[in-house]
Order: C-alpha cells, then structure tokens, then sequence
C-alpha cells in the first residue's frame, strides 16, 4: 500500500466518525465494507505489479549495437561487421544500463597501454637467431629441444634461387619425420615472391598497395603481417592483457562474439559495444576489428551443444577473419582462445625470420597469375577434378601440415598452479601461413608428399550446383568476375551444422591438427614449438567472474553441481585444493604449486637469449649446468610482460589469493579514482596491501621509481602542451 493510499483511507475514516449517532452503526458497516474492497483492491494491484515486473525481468531487453565506417590508413575497413548493426541482450537485461553499471564490471589497469619491445625482441636478428621445437623423443620432451637455425628472409630467397637452378629432386616434407627438419642445412622454401626489395617504401604506400591487390600477386614476405584470431565472452582483463601484450607485433586483432553464449543464453554484445561507447580500448582501436556473429548451430554431439556452435564458430572467425583483414600470400594467421597465448619473442621471430616454414607449408610455392591465362580453378570451374575427404575439404597437397601449434604451460587460477611442472601440455594457439593457392583453388606445382592420400573421393557434381562456388567457367580471369569470392578456398558452405555436410575448407582443424597430448603429437611427428606459451586457464578477478565462466562455456554440461550456492562453494574448494574447474576432484585434475618467475630487475626484465650459438653450446652440457639450469627454469615460468609490469593490477594472477581472500585493487581504490589513480603515490600501508609478496624488494622500488618518473614526465609533457 502506497503513503497516498493510506492517507486516503484515514480521511475517510475520519470524516465518517464525525456523523450523526443515529447514522452511526451504518456508516461503520459501510466504512469497514469499503476497507475491505480498497485492501482487496490493493492486495490485486501489488500483486498485479509483482507480476509485472518479473515479466519485465524475465522479458528480453534489446538494444541495436551498430557501428559507424571506420578505416585504418590503409583501407581496412575495420568495422566492416557492424555497420549493418546487430541486436542483442542489454547489460544485465536492464534498459540503458551502461558498462560500468553491469554487475561484472572491472576498471582496466590505469597504466593499461601497448607494451614496448626493446629492438632486439622487435627486430631480431634473424642471421643469428633460433626456434626451439620440442624433442619428444628426449625424456619424453621434458630434456633439452632441438634448436633450428633461423636467417633473415633475404638469405632465404637468395638460397632458394640457388637451389632451384640446380634442379635437386623435390623435398618430399610429409614424410620427413621431426627430427629430420630441424638441422644446420638448407631445407628448401618457396616464398612465391620474385619482386624486388620493398623495404625502402614507407608502410602506407606499401600496405595501401596490398590491401588493394589481386589474390595471385604475391606481397614481399619481408613486410608479412601477423593476424590474431580469437574467441571472446565477457574476459575483458584477459583482453586487456593479450592486446596489450601484442599490439607491437600483430597487425590485426579479429575478436568473435556472438549475442549468446555457447549453451545457447542470451548475451549482450560485451567487446563490440565497449569498443563503440567506452574507451577503454582507446589506444588499440586501430588494430582491432570486432566480428559479431550469430550462432545458428542447434545440434548436439552427444556431449551437449555448446562444442557443435564451437567448432562452427571457429570456422567462421578463420573464414570471415581472413577476409576483414585483406590476407595474403604469405600473410601469418594466428588462432586461439583468448586465454591461450603464444609467448611475444618467438611470435616476433616467427614474423620477421626465415629457416622455419618449411615446418608447417613445406616446400612452399606461390599462386599462378590468372592473366597468364590456362591456369586452372577447381573452385572456379566445376570442370576441373579434385580430389576430397568425408568432410567435404579439397584434398591438394598445399602444406605438411595444417599448422604448427605452441605448448604451452597449462596455468589454473594463476601462474602459481600449474597442470605439470616439468612441460607444457598442450599444443595451442595455432599458427599458420595463408596460401592464395588454396584460397584461390588452384593446384601446386611441388609435392610434400607423392602417394595419393588415401580415402579420396573425386567430388561430385549435381546438375545445378552452385553451393557457392561457380556454375561454370565464364572468365578466363576469375578475378574479373564480380561473383567470384578470392577466399572461396578458405570458406565452408555449410555452416549451419557440426556434421561437416559442405564442401571447402573446415577452418576448425587449423586448431583440432594439433589437439592431442603430447604422446599423440610425438607419434604423428607434429612439430610443436618448446616452452611456447600460456594457457590461463580460469584467471579471473573473482569467484562471481568464475561462475559466469562455468555457466557460459561448453564444458558446462560437464559440471555436476548446477546450483548457484552449491556451485560457488565448489569453486572455491577447488581454488584452494589445487583442483582444475572442471571435472572430477582427483589427483590427476589436480595441479602443481609452482613459483613464477619475476625478473630480479623491473627496468631491465629477463635476459633473453636467442642465438643459435648460445643453444648449441647449452646442448653439449644437455643443459644440466647450473647456469643452464637456471635459464631453463626462467623460460618455462616467465611470465607475461604487461603482468610482471603492473603487478598490482593483475595481482590475482600472480597470487590466487587476491579476489578470494584479498581484495583487488579496484575494491580498495574508490571508483572515482580507477582511471586517475598512481599506485607510487599511494600510503604504505594500502601498498603492502596491494603488492604480491612475491616481489623482491629490489623489483618494488624499481617498479615504483619508474612510475614515479612516468607521472613526473606526463605532468612536463602536459604543461608544455597548455604553454603551446
């Protein structure tokens, strides 16, 4: 009952005592049948009322997530996916609640910005460097890994050139095994590039000119460009940090979302509206292209729903990826979860050094141009016979394999649990190279391998097949054909199932070729680049960021407790036991304390060592001394550089602790003063509360001298800038 309502009722009961006594008795009974029907009135509108608004809880409330054009200096248009705008859930299923109001909300790091690379992480020198491949047939890759040479992609090509010109039998890669890969000699690598040196044009010139050029011109590999490819829920702290930590080094960030979740729940569209209304992602934004997309699959494997729309989403973010970021020939893709992430100085090595393809595209060769005329398209004329597997994918013999994936060290909670402490686990992200021959369907010139594969098929054709490729040959240049798609080879035309009833290319595999443990990759020759990177696996802030992680993703099905309360109790018990998020608690799920390794100086970070030299004399001690010992120690659990650099604010995920039984920084710091906020400035006390222990003395006051000086330099910079 509302204060005006009871207002009401008393003045009536009032003015009514005030009558005559011989009228008395009737208005009582007429007063108090009226007090009736108002309480019953009032009992049906509250209820009514109740009603209403758990409807309007449960009742979707949408909103249009629409971007407007934005280009990069080169061409990319990368809001390409938004433009036509999307709907979705609003934060919380509440109308017009903003970011900052959604109930799982976290302030980015104030000192959240692109790390900076020193030059001989950046621009290695290649001429002396190395790549380190697991040895699985030493202590079951546990020993020291076999070093690859590596060299500068000038040297390469030069030595390509003069190998062909000898007319040596052809490499035959698909049946070399690991080991016979990765010595001193030359293995042979055709980059497909006869071109001249590009270095002397300025980027914009160069990459304008790429962007807008025909699929069978190939780029000079010496300005290849690195993609990152990657699935996004609502981890915005893990975002934070992987484009932190790359942003010097790849070029592109494509990142999926849809507008529900993998179990098949509504989901606002977190990623593509903080990009558009916050600015959080202020210093990034031109590298990052937001690719929302709607699941449609609605089928289950057997183990529920949510792997079916996975593994579609996969294909489609490597597919729709390729395309928003104008690939080719020669161009690195990289893909992952978000939670996966490939160490920074080999991803630098990957992109700027040569001696390493081989590994993954074998003896390698470029796309014929269709002006030439008689070059042949399986995917452009339905004439041309190919061979293909069950699953619908052309089998031509492009690549030794699919991709090469990095093993990487299966973190839980933090960096302080691990899933071994002896070797990485498993082997993601992946990498791979994007081959205009493939995306273009045509044929490659050398073999990897000169057996026919087994269970081929030749592809059948129906009378009118169009399913996305063409009826017939009407060009003698497909390119001049304004319905031929030059990424054809990298789609699937059917994407609305998990059953593999298309044809084309299954983009998930680029991932599922190295999905295996390590006795699986050591028995099918897979070489897997050594101590290669991270997997954070459940590192979020707090237990409720947990939760929404469980009942999100698709290993929910695989979780016994569903109740809320129950669920939270669970989490925590597993956190503080050891035991991995999902599955049963035994000692195989459960995981190994370890120390991460800091390094002893926060101006000067680890000491890397790359060169081969430097490897070769570790492998005749077989990396046993102390000295070796200790590098070894410090390669397997270094950590990201944007967490060691700002502890405070990723400091759960160097002690578990904080967000459990310890509070966050953001918890302690009032909200008014998360983005204006210097940690240097702050009380001793608050910052003994906030530092990891784990930090040597030496490292903190460092740490906190350098961000003294940064203040102090902003403060100058600013004041000059209000002078001018």
């Amino acid at each position: 009952m509302s204060e005006l309502e009871y207002s009401l009722l008393g003045e009536e009961n009032e003015t009514t005592y005030h009558r005559r006594n011989s009228r008395r008795r009737i208005k009582i009974r007429t007063k108090k049948k009226w007090l009736y029907i108002l309480t019953l009135l009032t009992i049906a509108c509250v209820s009514i009322y109740y009603v209403y608004e758990k409807h309007q809880r449960n009742k979707l409330q949408l909103v249009l997530v629409k971007g407007e054009s934005r280009k990069d200096p080169y061409g990319v248009e990368l809001n390409g996916h938004i433009l036509d705008g999307m709907y979705c859930m609003e934060y919380d299923n509440t109308r017009n609640r903003t970011m900052d109001e959604w109930s799982l909300y976290t302030p980015p790091c104030p000192y959240l910005r692109p790390v900076h690379y020193p030059d001989s992480i950046i621009n290695p020198k290649c001429e002396e460097s190395s790549l380190q491949i697991v040895n699985f047939n030493n202590n079951e890759g546990i020993g020291m890994p076999y070093s690859l040479p590596l060299n500068s992609i000038s040297n390469q090509m030069k030595k390509w050139n003069s190998w062909e010109k000898k007319n040596i039998n052809n490499t035959l890669y698909g049946y070399k095994k690991v080991s016979e890969l990765v010595g001193e000699e030359y293995y042979p690598f055709d980059y497909g590039y006869n071109g001249d040196d590009t270095s002397q044009m300025s980027d914009k010139e160069y990459y304008t000119q790429i962007v807008n050029s025909r699929m069978d011109e190939v780029p000079d590999p010496r300005r290849r460009r690195l993609f990152s490819f990657i699935l996004f829920n609502t981890e915005f702290d893990l975002l934070d940090l992987y484009i932190s930590e790359y942003y010097e080094i790849i070029d592109y960030f494509v990142i999926y979302e849809s507008n529900s979740t993998f179990n098949g729940n509504p989901k606002p569209l977190y990623f593509t509206r903080a990009l558009l209304e916050t600015d959080r992602y202020e210093k990034f934004k031109d590298k990052l292209i937001p690719l929302p997309l709607k699941i449609v699959v609605d089928e289950d494997n057997g183990h529920g729903k949510g792997f079916p729309r996975e593994h579609v989403a996969r294909r489609e973010l490597i597919a729709e990826g390729l395309k928003a970021v104008h690939a080719r020939h020669g161009d690195l893709f990289m893909h992952g979860d978000l939670d996966e992430m490939a160490k920074p100085h080999i991803l630098a090595r990957l992109k700027k050094c040569g001696g390493w393809e081989h590994l993954q595209a074998g003896i390698g060769g470029g796309p014929k141009s269709f002006k030439e005329g008689n070059v042949k398209s399986y995917i452009y004329d339905p004439t041309v016979e190919v061979s293909m597997n069950n699953g619908g994918g052309y089998q031509v013999d492009y690549d030794r394999d699919r991709s090469i994936g990095f093993l990487n060290w299966f973190y839980e909670y933090s960096f302080g649990l691990t899933q071994d402490d002896k070797i990485g686990t498993i082997s993601h992200p992946n990498i791979a190279i994007f081959d205009a021959r493939r995306s273009l369907g045509q044929f490659n010139e050398r073999k990897n391998r000169n057996t026919p594969q087994e269970y081929n098929r030749k592809r059948k054709r129906e009378e009118n097949e169009d399913e996305g490729e063409g009826e017939g040959k009407k060009y003698d240049d497909p390119l001049l054909d304004p319905n031929f798609d030059p990424y054809q080879g990298y789609l699937y035309t059917d994407n609305t199932n998990d059953r593999k009833t298309g044809k084309g290319f299954l983009g998930e595999f680029v991932r599922f070729t190295t999905s295996f443990n390590n006795k699986g990759l050591s028995d099918r020759e897979k070489p897997t680049i050594w101590s290669g990177a991270w997997h954070l696996s459940s590192f979020f802030p707090t237990i409720n960021h947990i939760l929404n992680k469980v009942y999100s993703y698709s290993h929910f099905n695989e979780y016994e407790v569903k109740e809320k309360e129950k669920l939270i109790e669970d989490l925590k018990y597993r956190i503080k036991n050891n035991y991995y998020l999902y599955g049963e608690m035994n000692d195989k799920n459960r995981y190994f304390d370890i120390t991460p390794a800091i390094p002893e100086s926060y101006r000067d970070g680890y000491d890397y060592h790359f060169d081969y030299k430097y490897w070769k004399a570790m492998a005749k001690t077989r990396g046993e001394d102390e000295a070796s010992l200790a590098y070894m120690n410090m390669v397997h659990h270094e950590i990201p550089n944007q967490v060691w650099k700002n502890p405070i604010c990723y400091s759960y995920m160097i002690d578990r602790d904080y967000g459990i039984d310890k509070k966050l920084w953001w918890e302690v710091i009032p909200k008014s003063e998360w983005k204006t906020v210097h940690f240097e400035q702050l009380e001793t006390p608050i910052l003994n509360e906030l530092i990891p222990s784990i930090l040597s003395d030496t490292f903190k006051k460092e740490m906190l001298e350098t961000m003294a000086k940064e203040t102090y330099d902003q403060t100058i910079a600013k004041i000059k800038v209000n002078h001018e």
